[in-house]
Order: C-alpha cells, then structure tokens, then sequence
C-alpha cells in the first residue's frame, strides 16, 4: 500500500521547490575519491571507506592490499586508476541494491538489471559492465577472490553477494589480467567484506514508484562476535529483496507504440514513428487467398475475425508496409513486455575465522542465495515469415467466409496472420540457486605473508518459457476438417492417426480455441542449468630487502582453477518444436593453470621533483586446457614531483579467454527483426537466429594504456583533482554478428557474413546463423575526471562533501575483416554510448540530520552512427538529467547509531526520451542507459548495536 507521505500532494509540491533550490548548488560530484588507492590513512577514498568499517586490530591496520595489486605494504599507490566507494556512499546513492547503486556510476551505466529487455536471457540478474565493453569483460571480485558465475556466460549476479557486510567496493578502471588472470580487460570490481564486524546492525526500507507500482520490500541483518579472547571470529549475514515490477504500458510514454518503420518512397528507409503496430491482430487476419487468380486472391485481404469468429474488414491505418503500420487495427507490440521486470531475491553468507597463533589463522566461508523471477516476452505469434495456412476445408470456417470461398473454388487456402493471447502470454520463469564456499589459511613465515585457499562453487538455474507454442501440434491442430465418419471436426491428421491426440484448434476469433486446443498446442520449454566453479589458489608476498630509495617488495602465487557448466533441456525443445527458444543440451569444462610474480620497486625519494618515483610490474603466465599457454603483463609508474601532485601510467596486456558457452554451446535461438538492403531495406520481423559455440576459440589479447595525475593543493585543504586517460586495444576479440550486422557486412561484400544468412526461394532471408569467432578488433579511449572537496566548518559537527565523476568516450570502434570500422561511441539509440556522462553528488550534515543530493546527466548523441539521414529519420537524442535526493536522521544514543532516511529517485520524474529500439516488439526508450521507472520513493531504517 503507497505510504501516506507519498499520496500527500504536499510532499511533492515539496520535493519539487527543493529541487529548484538545488538549482544553486554547484555542479559538485560523485561517490568516488579521485585517489586511486585505500593505501594511506590521508586519503579521503580511505577515510570514506573507513566510515562504516569496525575497526581492525592494530597489526593489520597498516598494510592494506589496494584492489589491482597483490602487494600488500603501507603508503603504496597503484599506478592503475581506482575508484573507492565507502557502503555508506553505495546506500546514499540508490537505497535499492548494490547492482543500482554501481550504475549511477558512469563507467558502469549499462549495467543489466530487471529493467525492460527483449528474450529470456539474464532474468532479472545484475551483470555489471564496465565501459560497455561486455559484462564478459569485467572481473567481478569478493574479497579479492573469484565468484561462481550465475550464467552460462561467465558472469557474476552482485545480487547474490552478502550486501550487509560491504566495506566499501574498488572498482579498477583499467586492465588487471596479471593481478587477476582472464576476464580483467575492462577492469575489476571487487567488494571488500567488513570480517573484523562485531555486534549487530541491519536495514529495512520499502519503496514505491509515483504511479503506484514497483513496489519494494528489502531487508538486511548482520551480525559479529569474538569469543575466545577474540580468537575465534563469527560473522553472519542474511538478505531478502523483493519488487513487484511495473506491467506493461504502465507509463504514457510506454503505450505510444514508439517503433521504427520503412518509410515512404524518396524519404528515409526508416522512420521513428508512433503508433507503430504489427500486422495481424489477436483474433486473426487474412492477408491474401492462395491458389485464385490475383483478384480473387485479393478478396479475402484485410478480413479479420472478431468474438465467435465474426468477419470484420481490418483497417492497416494511416500508413502501412508489408509487416508494420501506423494506427489501425495491428497489434501494438510495446504492451507485451513489463517496463521493470519483477523479482524475489535472498542471499545468507556465514563466515568463521580462528587465529591458530598470533601469525596464523584459519577460515571458512559459506553462502547460499537464491532469485526467482517471472516476466512476459510476447505472445505466441504468427507473421508474415510463419503464417498458418488455412485450408478451404477447415471445419471452424465462419459462414460468411465460407461463402465467399465457395463463390470463388480456385482459391484453395488462405494466409492468416494471428497474435495468439488464450492461455496467456509468453512468459520466461528463471529460478536461480547459487552456493559457494570457501576454505583458507593466512600468516607469516620468515617475515613473509602467506595465504591460501580452495573454493567451491554451484549455480543451479532452471529456465521456463511457458505457454510456448509446440509449433508440429499447432499446425496439425489448426488444419481441422469435419470428420465424415461421424460428424465430429478433428484434426486432419485423426483421420489417418485416431490416436494422434490432436485436439483442433479454432483460430477464428480471441477465445476461440478450446481449453483442449490450448493444452495440446502449448507447453513448457525447459533448461536446467549447472555452473561449478573450483578454485584454488597460495600467495606469498613480502619485503625482498631494502632498496635505495625504500624497501623493494614482491609478490608471488599460483592458482589452479576448472570451470564446468552442464545445460539439460526438455524433449520437444530438443527436436527444435517450440516456436521460442527451443535450447539445445550441452556440456562443457576446462582448466587453468597459473602463475604470477609482481613487483614494486621505489626508485627515487626526496629528492628536488622526485619526492617520490616507484615502479610496479607483474607478470603472469597462464595455462588453458582449450587454447593452451598467454602470458599476461602490466608496467606502471607512479611520480609525485611535488607533495601536491602525484603522476600516473600503466601499460598492460590483458585477456579474456573464451568462457563456456561461447566455447561449447550447441544451439540457441532468438527471433530478430532485419532491414534487408538486398530487398530495398524491406524490414522484416520474426526471423529466427540461432547461436552455436565454437571450441576452436583463442583468448582475446588487450593493451591497454592509462595515464592519469592526481593534483591536491595545499592551498585549498580537502581539494582533490584527478584525470586519466585511457586507450584499451582488443585483438582476436570474441563475438558474433548480430543480424543486422551479419546483413550490412553481407551487403558491404564481407563473404565471410553471407555464409550466416539463409534465403527462401523468392529470395527473402528465411533464417539466420551466428557462432563466435575472433572476428575483430575493438578499440575504446577516453577521459576519465574525478573531483572532490570536503568544505571546512568551525562547527565538527556540520560537513559538507562535493565529488564529481565525469566520463568522455572518445572512440569505441570495431573493425571486422572485409568491412570498414564503425565508431560507436556517441551512440545513445541502439546502443549506449554516450559521449559525456557525469555523476555529482552534494552530502551535507549538520548534527543528526543529513541532505544527499544526486545529480546524474547522460549526454545526447546519434540514434546509430551508421546510419545518416537517407537511411533513419531519427538521428540525434537529446541529453537527459536525473535528480535524486536524500533526507536522514540519525539517532546517536539509540545503540551505537540508527538512522531513519527518505530518498526520491528522479526527483523531477523525467521521462526518458524518445529513442525507439529497432526490434519485433517495440521499446520506446534505451532501458540500458535511461531511467525507465519515474519518480520514486523510499523509506527505510538502519540501526547497528
């Protein structure tokens, strides 16, 4: 039920003059510090990590191990960037989750989430993706150690990671393959765990958006003890999350029927239109007659079938093409699929940790999470590329159209067009369980630290595509005669096979299948999913001896680590017999074999322009069972001249090596919609892609260059400045063309991507196939800035914090043998790549009372850099802002603090703007890149003791 406080017309009217107040603050920033590092006690990024931590015993409270580095020593900053974000900050920023709080971050924008996306993949998961290089491309960490992946593709859900005991999160805008090994070549996010945590705390909030809908329920508990002279560590943790999502067309700008369409002769190919519609209806649609001559096949055009089968003429609107229209009676497509998908999660982590001496400790880790989500994704259609055929004979014939058939004796069927609803939509169930667990040991030997542990993971995930059309059933069912025998109408094929169990099905107007139709046509299309991840892994790091200008230190260690994944299906799936879908079973395993040294070596140290110059290097070698032996490398230096600036640069080789289902896959499929230029650029709607692994794969090679300076002046105290610049080149990189890629290229003279398309006689595309292969080269530079000022006041107990994060993407291009380079970046429709994104947040306290104001921008920019004027009417989408704010209250003496807060997301309730996805089912908007929700509210409570 919507809170009071949110029916109140009042505390909106409210909401929206603060905003204007706002409007003054200066254009301050970010949840990160630009220092790269939590490695000294003066840097803010420490200090704002340190704000929710328990405090560690004294010994280790002077080495910390910075995320991007395996060496542990006090006062060292790794040369590669590194962005700091306290729990605190994550909670201020979006109150939801972990997955929503990292995407107001700009490098970490396309995110996926629950948000409105077409198929049955990623069910409600968060993949986080940095750079938009690819979720595959970013490592996702938990304490520096690897998670067992939630997909067939690798990929981490943060949705499972124990939210109650984050410290803080690192997120490493850079390469880390030598610190890490594969999957490292946009960089890492690790989320370091509070293990020293004593006591109790725990969080409640709900929230609802301002229609009503996306209701919210989450809910944390954490607790800590030492027992035994604190020599034994308990730690537990426990989380449950709930959203009911937002349905289908529940926002103005979500019913308009948004879509692109061909346009008219000597305008542009496509035009962004509203009120865009598919041909065909729900009660069904004849679009022409067989087997006539052409003007009697044309009599039957444009009939369509309303309750109990009555004959209506079908309007095809305004305007129309062969598949699409613009008003009319065609199906708006934009109003099967939820906005925001809904979703029920809960993870639990237990931890144990016993100091066996003062050096030498043991631990154990154990968690266990579950999601479980259900959503709609269309309705069993039949287009233009897969239209049912119905005979003159078929026994459901209405009269009227029995009559017009036998008027004209040559005609000897007729082509329908049908958007099927009995029964239900389509939808996708995926109910997701993952344990992990972890044994280890830490000390020192000879003045030496020394650790190591063994993990074992499993996902087990089950994928339902319900009230799925079994396409051999259905063509069977719909082709139904009068049984002379009798009387009765059956199926056909009952005259010949009495015991077929066909049950005929009546397409002739919305309800009128029978119960027994449906349960014969329909079924459940089913993958039982296994993903096992062991690892093990000893590390060994220390001091070598002293240098000239400070002690040189080291670090070295090994890792073995197998990966397997075990995908089960369903039957009819198998034989290809559902109409979406339709997996195949398939197996897969490899192993890898690892090794690492690194190194920082300070070179020079108080001296004129040299107050400090070290060098950090790491080489890594690893083994693949599949591809065999890459070495990895990484060379930086970091150079404060002066004490107020610190100069910056990393080279590295990064790789990813191919993850199992671009390795084993044997067949998945996905319906697409094409703009053929062999055909006019005729789009075309429903045609089936189907994905196959490739064993042959090699691992992706990345170099990678960042250089960056950190300037603090002593002039203005609690100021700080960062820029980094950052190129990213992949060779041999993983991929497949998608279908309108694999149709360009075709196009463009690419033979390789001809062999990809089939084609039926008259020369249309009938289907289409993709598989990965090391087809191109990507190449991504740009600006990163990072800026921060904490305000002084005379009064301790009044603060005010402004940072900033601002993100340029200078280039983000691929080029694929036999096909020019295409230059994404600035790419705001089909894709999210905006060049300018930034992030600015104002946090202000004065005693009890907290005000956190969020500002976050996505640059405008092109619909598709590929396509000009001639070839898409749509060319530029506007910039888009976003205002979240922040009110809280902290009771001091309640415990050792507690909190009440109110936060509204999108303050100003924007809408997102008008980009349409170019797709079978229309989208109005980019869901990766904008806000899809409106204004929404929540209220929560946190207290610890």
């Amino acid at each position: 039920m919507k809170p009071a406080i949110i029916a109140s017309k009042g505390v909106k009217v409210a909401l929206l003059c603060t905003g204007a107040f706002i409007g003054i603050v200066p254009a301050a920033y970010g949840q990160t510090s630009p220092e790269p590092t939590v490695a000294t006690p003066s840097d803010e990024a420490a200090q704002a990590a340190a704000d929710d931590a328990t405090p560690a015993p004294e010994a280790a409270s002077n080495d910390i191990v910075v995320t991007g580095s395996r060496i542990g020593r006090s006062g060292f900053t790794t040369p590669t960037p590194v962005t700091v974000l306290s729990a605190d900050q994550l909670n201020k920023a979006a109150p939801s989750t972990i997955a929503d709080s990292l995407r107001t971050l700009p490098a970490l924008t396309a995110t996926s989430g629950p948000q409105r996306a077409s198929g049955t993949q990623g069910g409600g998961q968060s993949f986080l993706n940095l750079r938009n290089l690819g979720a595959v491309r970013t490592l996702t960490l938990l304490d520096g150690r690897r998670f067992v992946a939630a997909s067939q593709f690798g990929t981490v859900d943060v949705n499972l990671l124990p939210a109650g005991l984050i410290q803080r999160v690192d997120v490493v805008t850079g390469g880390a393959s030598a610190a890490y090994g594969s999957d490292a070549v946009a960089g890492v996010v690790n989320f370091v765990l509070d293990t020293k945590f004593e006591g109790l705390k725990g969080e409640v909030s709900t929230g609802i958006a301002d229609e009503g809908d996306n209701q919210e329920l989450r809910g944390t508990l954490t607790g800590g003890i030492a027992l035994a002279d604190s020599r034994l560590r308990l730690l537990g943790s426990a989380e449950y999350y709930r959203n009911k999502g937002i349905l289908e067309g529940e926002r103005a700008w979500a019913r308009r029927g948004s879509n692109l369409i061909n346009g008219p002769a000597g305008g542009p190919a496509l035009i962004a239109a509203e009120d865009v519609r598919a041909i065909g209806s729900y009660g069904g649609m004849i679009t022409t007659g067989n087997g006539g001559t052409a003007a009697q096949n044309a009599l039957f055009r444009a009939l369509q079938f309303g309750p109990g089968g009555t004959v209506l003429p079908y309007s095809y609107g305004s305007y129309s093409t062969a598949t699409q229209q613009i008003g009319g009676d065609g199906v708006n497509t934009e109003l099967l699929q939820e906005i925001n998908r809904p979703l029920e999660r809960a993870a639990f982590f237990g931890r144990a940790e016993y100091d066996l001496t003062d050096q030498w400790s043991l631990f154990g880790e154990a968690s266990y999470g579950w999601s479980d989500t259900r959503y709609s994704t269309s309705t069993n259609r039949h287009l233009a590329t897969n239209p049912i055929t119905i005979r003159r004979d078929n026994a459901f014939l209405p009269a009227q159209l029995r009559t017009l058939l036998d008027a004209n004796p040559q005609v000897t069927s007729l082509t329908m067009l049908r958007w099927s609803i009995e029964g239900g939509l389509a939808d996708v169930a995926v109910d997701t369980k993952t344990d992990r667990y972890v044994a280890g040991f830490k000390g020192e030997i000879g003045g030496l630290k020394v650790n190591g542990y063994y993990q074992h993971g499993r996902t087990r995930q089950q994928t339902d595509v319900i009230n799925n059309e079994i396409t051999p059933n259905f063509t069977r069912a719909v082709d139904a005669v009068v049984n002379p025998a009798n009387g009765q109408i059956v199926c056909r094929s009952t005259l010949t096979n009495p015991n077929d169990g066909c049950a005929p099905f009546n397409p002739f107007g919305v309800g009128s299948p029978s119960a027994a139709a449906l349960a014969y046509t329909r079924g459940v299309s089913r993958t039982d999913s296994v993903f096992k991840e062991d690892v093990a892994a000893i590390n060994l790091s220390g001091t070598l001896f002293e240098g000239w200008a400070g002690p040189i230190s080291f670090a070295t260690g090994g890792e073995y680590r197998k990966e397997q994944a075990q995908l089960a299906v369903d039957p009819l799936s198998q034989a290809g017999a559902f109409l979406f879908a339709n997996p195949q079973p398939w197996a897969g395993k490899y192993d890898v074999k690892e090794g690492y040294i690194e190194t920082v070596i300070p070179l020079l140290k108080d001296l004129p322009f040299a107050r400090e110059l070290e060098f950090n290097g790491a080489v890594r070698y690893t083994d693949y069972s599949t591809s065999g032996g890459v070495t990895t490398w990484k060379a930086g230096l970091s150079w404060t001249p002066v004490s107020s600036l610190r100069l910056r640069a990393t080279r590295s080789r990064d790789i990813r090596a191919p993850n199992l289902s671009e390795l084993f896959t044997s067949g998945r499929t996905q319906s697409a919609t094409v703009v053929d230029p062999f055909k006019n650029n005729v789009r075309t709607s429903g045609i089936f892609i189907t994905t196959t692994g490739n064993a042959a794969l090699q691992p992706e090679k990345a170099d990678t260059l960042t250089v960056g300076a950190v300037y603090q002046p002593t002039f203005l105290p609690g100021f700080s400045i960062s820029a980094d610049y950052y190129d990213i080149k992949i060779n041999d990189a993983i991929g497949s063309l998608s279908a309108q890629q694999g149709v360009d290229q075709c196009f463009a003279g690419n033979q390789l991507a001809c062999g990809f398309i089939t084609r039926d006689a008259a020369g249309n595309i009938s289907a289409l196939t993709a598989y990965p292969i090391n087809l191109s080269t990507l190449v991504t530079n740009g600006v990163d800035v990072e800026l921060s000022y904490r305000v002084p006041f005379a009064d301790t107990t009044n603060s005010l914090s402004l940072r900033s994060i601002i993100s340029y993407v200078g280039k983000l291009a691929t080029t694929t043998p036999g096909s020019p380079s295409i230059d994404r970046a600035g790419e705001v429709g089909i894709n999210s790549n905006p060049h300018w994104r930034v992030n600015a947040q104002a946090d202000f306290t004065r005693g009890s009372f907290n005000w956190f104001n969020q500002l976050r921008f996505i640059g405008g920019g092109r619909y598709d850099n590929t396509k000009g004027p001639q070839a898409v009417s749509l060319q530029h989408i506007k910039p888009q802002a976003y205002w979240d704010m922040r009110f809280a209250y902290r009771f001091e003496d309640l415990g050792k603090g507690a909190e009440m807060y109110f936060n509204v997301q999108n303050v100003l309730n924007q809408e997102p703007p008008y980009a349409p996805g170019d797709g079978s089912i229309a989208v109005a908007t980019n869901t990766q890149l904008y806000d899809t929700f409106g204004r929404v509210y929540r209220v929560g409570f946190r207290f610890k003791f």
